[in-house]
């Protein structure tokens, strides 16, 4: 008798075989990557591959986005309105050499293995071997692209960098990110954890599990992601197209659920699921951002989340942003890092690449550090 595929399995491989066919902007609006495939330990995972970016490309498929364009997006946003003006002029005197930088190395032409285009990317255990073996068939394949590995963590997939460090792989620091452990008692005795628990059961607001969703409720679920994502956050986020919220609905790619009070859909929630790392995390999430705050939306889909995480034994991966916000709910802040393999490439791209890594190195870590702190 044939043992059926493991959910996460199936979504995953129905993900890749659109894309490759159909290409990233397929599942998301604003990446215009070609998406192949490479076998690691006997099973098939993207590989994303840009050409040519402009200023909307998703930083899910973008370095120049990751480091660039979205560092400059966020230093102007965090100015007075009439000094915005003058910081964007002043931007271009440091991010300028460092963009002709970046087109001189070809790191925003990597080609980015393990890739799903969401925010956060979750491993398996690799043994040494696997990334010995999938390092030489990625040099093969793309002799003049850099490799990259985003959303490695030494407190996520420990041995993961380790082996990738240890095949001649360097680490560019990307981002602070939040971790919690949902088993741990000290969690839940945060006294922002029990005032949001007491949100879930208040009987305001309708949570609506995945079984409970239909075709026709996708599209104003994905209004509410869009607004605030997109339109509030930033055009550089990945934008889910209506393609991808199917997905979703037909296999969990993405485990949906919705929030609905007064009859209306207010919020949103993706879990992505991934059980042979027992992590969980969410990329997709919303909410009616013309509500009122006092409604307590963001908190109710961040306690579904971490509810969520306590039930299926999984521990949390909180994602970046929010900073006190997850702070004061059990999250621990960790430096995430993007791997990046450059060895195989002609000296001139090499030549640039080290620089602008080492650049990074030096300077990223303070800089999230320091920003993990406003």
């Amino acid at each position: 008798m044939n043992t059926p595929l493991p959910p996460r399995m199936v979504a995953d491989a129905l993900w890749l075989l659109t894309a490759r066919s159909r290409g990233g902007n397929h599942w998301v609006s604003n990446v215009h990557s070609e998406i192949q495939s490479v076998d690691i330990a006997g099973h098939s995972y993207p590989v994303t591959l840009l050409n040519d970016s402009d200023w909307q490309e998703s930083y899910v498929a973008s370095p120049r986005s990751t480091w660039l364009r979205y560092a400059r997006q966020e230093a102007i946003r965090q100015v007075a309105p009439g000094l915005s003006s003058l910081l964007k002029a002043a931007s271009c005197l440091i991010f300028g050499p460092l963009s002709a930088l970046m087109h001189a190395s070809k790191i925003d032409q990597a080609a980015i293995i393990g890739n799903y285009l969401i925010s956060t990317n979750l491993y398996p255990k690799l043994s040494t071997q696997d990334i010995a073996s999938l390092t030489e068939d990625m040099r093969q394949k793309h002799p003049d692209r850099p490799l990259m590995i985003r959303n490695i963590c030494p407190e996520v997939t420990p041995e993961l960098m380790e082996n990738l460090i240890a095949q001649g792989w360097k680490m560019l620091p990307s981002r602070m990110i939040y971790l919690c452990d949902p088993q741990q008692k000290s969690v839940w005795k945060h006294n922002h954890v029990k005032q949001d628990a007491k949100l879930l059961i208040d009987g305001q607001v309708e949570i609506v599990h995945q079984e409970h969703l239909k075709l026709s409720d996708l599209d104003d679920l994905r209004n509410i992601f869009r607004q605030l994502f997109i339109d509030k956050h930033s055009h550089l986020n990945p934008d889910f197209s209506p393609a991808f919220f199917e997905l979703c609905l037909e296999t969990g790619f993405l485990e949906l659920i919705g929030l609905r009070w007064q009859g209306r859909w207010v919020g949103i929630l993706g879990l992505y699921v991934h059980p042979e790392s027992g992590w969980i995390t969410t990329p997709l999430i919303g909410y009616d951002t013309s509500l009122p705050q006092e409604l307590g939306l963001y908190r109710r889909l961040m306690a579904l989340l971490l509810q969520q995480a306590k039930e299926r034994e999984c521990r949390l991966h909180y994602s970046s942003g929010a900073s006190q916000f997850k702070r004061s709910r059990g999250g621990i802040p960790a430096l995430e890092f993007t791997a990046i393999y450059d060895e195989h490439l002609p000296k001139s791209n090499k030549k640039y690449s080290s620089l602008f890594i080492k650049l990074f190195q030096q300077c990223a870590p303070s800089m999230l550090k320091r920003a993990d702190k406003l």
